[in-house]
């Protein structure tokens, strides 16, 4: 059974995540917890969560708020996030346990399962999509690659993936795009595989940077009335 600190964090991340709730602005905490049926004392534990996970931000003497996202800190997750995979993905071709390529193979293909149509499925696919990577990384057998990629907050991260990028642009991808990664990993040379993963990752970035404008560009036609 799910405390009342698990419930109300699920429910103020589907706010987040569902952008029903204003970026930059800072948030009252009464209201927040009118919203999601908490008390405040509930409500802070959850919001330290929500802190952590890089879906809020603190600012002492003022509060909460939702960070808003700019072209500089999409792109300096991303080359952090390139750096880590990319190194955990040389030291994966290092081991030649079959059962590395048949475990990512499996991850892959709950990624390409996921019909993305709603909110429930954006929030699915994050952590699936999430799941492959982070398998990744610890399959590589280094501890610390693992590690900092959690650091980074890579399940807040994959959540944006899939809100920004994939909710917007998921057609232009096949239905078997995450296997076709993995298979290339395992089926090229290890230089083609880097690169690969490269490719992979500045993809995400690059569809990110465009909603990111397209949100802009959206926001000048119809200003929002708040």
């Amino acid at each position: 059974m799910k405390t009342c600190e698990e419930i109300t964090y699920e429910r103020l991340k589907s706010l987040i995540i569902g952008n029903r709730l204003p970026q930059g602005e800072f948030l009252s905490q009464r209201k927040l917890a009118e919203s999601v049926g908490a008390t405040i004392v509930t409500l802070r534990s959850s919001l330290r969560l929500l802190e952590n996970d890089g879906l809020l931000e603190n600012i002492p003497k003022w509060g909460v708020r939702i960070p808003v996202p700019d072209e500089k800190s999409i792109q300096d997750r991303y080359y952090v996030r390139e750096l880590l995979e990319v190194g955990a993905v040389d030291k994966m071709l290092d081991n030649h346990d079959p059962a590395i390529r048949d475990i990512l193979e499996k991850k892959a293909a709950e990624c390409d399962k996921v019909k993305l149509i709603d909110e429930a499925d954006y929030l699915k696919f994050a952590r699936i999509h999430a799941d492959l990577h982070l398998a990744i990384t610890q399959l590589s057998g280094n501890e610390l690659l693992s590690r900092e990629l959690n650091r980074l907050n890579f399940r807040s991260m994959m959540l944006s993936n899939s809100q920004h990028a994939w909710a917007a642009h998921n057609e232009v991808y096949s239905d078997s795009y995450h296997r076709d990664f993995i298979q290339t990993l395992f089926n090229s040379s290890r230089a083609e595989a880097l690169e690969a993963v490269r490719e992979h990752i500045r993809d995400g970035c690059k569809w990110e940077l465009i909603t990111l404008q397209k949100n802009r560009e959206a926001l000048q036609k119809h200003p929002k009335v708040i």
